[in-house]
């Protein structure tokens, strides 16, 4: 017999095994009825009106009623969600309330938490009609599980609300609501308290050389307010690194010895991410300042005399750039 043949063979005999194990595990289902009792006049059959016959119309009838199966939202229990639903009916003014989430890193420097709550507007009117934009600020009280805030009486507005969650030395998050007639309850905000990131700032001179020995200041300007400044000094490297810096726009001023050496530059501080671990991923920025002394030219001709309007073109031989 060639090879091939027994291959062919061998490969029936296994799918008939297979088949037939299949076949034989199969469970059987049996279900057995008792017998019906009779009782002693089990071979006569009842007259019909009869209690017997009545009793057994009823059992066929009862066994033949078509069952009819709630669809499955019949069985979601509304109760709880109705309960939980308040009546806003005859609200004359909105409230918001919602969680704040809590980085763990920031447990241990956690001091105060407070909810701010303001009109996003300009001052309006003048005189007896000026009006500021409405503003509420609410303490929140620290506890066991996620800390929860509920800010009442705020007026109803045309202008949307900004509901702000603030912690001294940490990023706070932001949400902005409508509270109006329409809508006076807003309960699913969830604002979060994260870390400040670390940021360095490098400071490099025209050739991409460090430049060591410059102060360097990080203004804060915009929202959010209570940022602190960052101050320091680069060192021989010519970076400075600042371990946390909160959220949002920086003036950025080089000098040395109190004199400015480049123009105000503005950069932008993203929240802290983490990338690996419980590590805040840090954040950069490069400035270049120039090297270089003042320097004064004058052109004369043969006898002396200033040569006005002459283009004058410096090369350094001794720089990359």
């Amino acid at each position: 017999m060639r090879t091939r043949d027994l291959w062919m063979l061998s490969g029936a005999f296994c799918l008939a095994a297979v088949a037939g194990v299949a076949m034989l595990s199969q469970n059987t289902f049996v279900e057995a009825f008792a017998p019906r009792e009779l009782g002693p006049a089990a071979d006569a059959t009842p007259a019909a009106g009869t209690p017997e016959v009545a009793a057994a119309e009823a059992a066929v009838q009862r066994d033949h009623e078509p069952v009819v199966v709630a669809p499955v939202e019949a069985f979601v229990s509304t109760k709880v969600r109705d309960g939980d639903r308040v009546d806003t009916t005859g609200w004359t003014s909105g409230m918001v309330k919602g969680d704040i989430q809590l980085a763990v890193s920031i447990l241990d420097r956690l001091s105060t938490i407070t909810v701010a709550v303001e009109e996003a507007r300009n001052p309006t009117g003048t005189g007896a009609t000026f009006r500021h934009p409405w503003r509420s600020l609410v303490r929140v009280e620290r506890g066991r599980g996620t800390p929860t805030f509920e800010v009442k009486d705020i007026p109803f507005s045309d202008y949307p609300y900004i509901v702000s969650v603030y912690a001294p030395g940490l990023n706070g998050g932001r949400r902005t609501v409508t509270v109006d007639a329409n809508t006076p309850l807003v309960d699913d905000i969830v604002l979060a308290i994260t870390p400040g990131s670390p940021f360095t700032v490098l400071a490099r001179d025209q050739d991409a050389a460090p430049y060591s020995g410059l102060d360097v200041r990080m203004q804060p300007v915009g929202d959010p307010a209570g940022r602190p400044r960052a101050l320091g000094t680069t060192d021989n490297f010519g970076s400075v690194v600042f371990e946390s810096v909160l959220a949002g726009d920086y003036q950025v001023t080089v000098s040395q010895d109190g004199q400015p050496l480049t123009e105000v530059q503005t950069i932008t501080v993203q929240p802290g991410n983490r990338s690996f671990g419980t590590k805040v991923q840090g954040q950069g920025y490069t400035i270049t300042v120039p090297r270089g002394v003042p320097l004064q030219v004058q052109v004369n001709d043969p006898r002396g005399y200033g040569v006005a309007d002459v283009e004058l073109t410096a090369t350094a031989s001794d720089k990359i750039k």
